[in-house]
């Protein structure tokens, strides 16, 4: 700090502030027991921005923001409620992001403006108190709402039939077919909007239920047509609004004839997103014709590691080995379409193959083989 630089209090706070922010941004945000972490953290930095500036007119004019000004933060709290949050963890923690962040303000701030941001404490304390009070009214308005009950009764009969295969309410409809989505996020500070805009998409669907969880959420879909014909229309209807948002995410997909078969269904793709996650597949949905191996991988829990042990010769060698057996596996063991695709000649592939075959004791051109050593390179990579 430049000591002949005059003292600008307003400024001084608001850059003080805003680095206290970053700082807490840079640590992940708050978490909920029930909202995805992608959903909150996207939302935070929109709503704690927000709630600065109001802080700062407040500091510097002494006149409390209106209800209305404050509008768009009371509505993420709303926000948080609809995803399944409790009302006295919203509150609870709005407190505890405040006081971290005005503890933050306090201990970075330079000695000589220590004093002045003390001073600020009842402000702040007066402040806050005025918008846990604003959420906690409008919270209680809203659950007089019959659209509140609604929702309320539909997320127990979701779960009724996730848990127990109970079809209840909007699901008891009659020799429907049930499938199931479970969506893996990966998101990234800064991407809430398109977060929030593939899950209005999906709930827009029609005979679609959501059911937010720690990880993304669940989605179910029922249908009068058959198995295969719901799960392809369903698949297709998700993967357009996927890459009309372009969230960084998976779906594992499953499906089941009857309620009695959905809790199997929602484990089958439950794990089916969480091993697209883990393997960072490029593809957004995960079913099991096209991740049986990966799915029975990850499955296999405990043995993992004896799976692997099948490529440990590959780890000390030449990475070329390994990378050219990864492409044969993907290219449907076709050694031409790996040549083409590495830009060398089908001998290369050839006489790395035979390396993998001397340095594991597979042979990557006989089929069963070829599948040990695909799982193999799969339980390494989850392992």
């Amino acid at each position: 700090m430049d000591p002949e630089a005059p003292h600008e209090p307003g400024h001084s706070v608001s850059e003080r502030l805003a680095a206290a922010i970053g700082s807490y941004a840079a640590e992940g945000g708050p978490s909920y027991r029930h909202v995805p972490s992608e959903l909150v953290v996207h939302d935070f930095f929109d709503g704690i921005e927000l709630n600065a500036r109001a802080l700062l007119r407040f500091i510097e004019t002494g006149k409390m923001p209106t209800a209305h000004e404050l509008r768009p933060v009371t509505e993420l709290a709303m926000a948080r409620l609809a995803n399944g949050a409790g009302l006295q963890e919203v509150i609870g923690s709005y407190q505890q992001v405040s006081a971290d962040l005005w503890r933050r303000f306090v201990s970075e701030s330079e000695p000589v403006d220590r004093d002045g941001a003390l001073e600020l404490m009842p402000k702040v304390t007066e402040y806050i108190f005025n918008v846990v009070t604003l959420i906690a009214t409008e919270a209680a308005h809203r659950s007089a709402d019959p659209r509140s009950e609604a929702r309320d009764r539909d997320r127990a009969a979701l779960d009724a039939l996730l848990a127990a295969g109970v079809a209840a309410g909007p699901f008891d409809v009659g020799r429907p077919c049930f499938v199931v989505a479970v969506f893996q996020l990966s998101g990234a500070p800064g991407a809430g909007s398109s977060v929030s805009a593939l899950k209005s998409r999906i709930e827009s669907i029609a005979d679609v239920h959501l059911r937010l969880d720690l990880n993304g959420w669940v989605a179910v879909h029922w249908s009068s047509r058959s198995r295969q014909d719901a799960v392809a229309d369903f698949c297709a209807t998700l993967v357009r609004a996927h890459d009309e948002t372009a969230v960084r995410c998976w779906a594992g997909i499953a499906s089941s004839s009857t309620a009695a078969g959905v809790p199997d269904a929602y484990r089958t793709a439950r794990g089916l997103a969480a091993t697209a996650h883990a393997l960072n597949r490029s593809e957004f949905v995960a079913d099991l014709g096209n991740l049986t191996v990966e799915y029975l991988s990850a499955a296999s829990g405990p043995d993992l590691p004896a799976v692997a042990e099948l490529v440990a010769g590959l780890s000390a060698a030449d990475p070329i080995f390994e990378h050219t057996l990864r492409i044969f596996l993907e290219e449907n063991c076709n050694q031409l379409a790996t040549a083409r695709r590495m830009h060398v000649h089908r001998n290369s592939v050839t006489y790395r193959l035979g390396k993998v075959q001397a340095l594991t004791g597979l042979n990557p051109l006989v089929f069963t083989q070829a599948a040990s050593l695909h799982a193999a390179l799969i339980a390494r990579d989850l392992s």
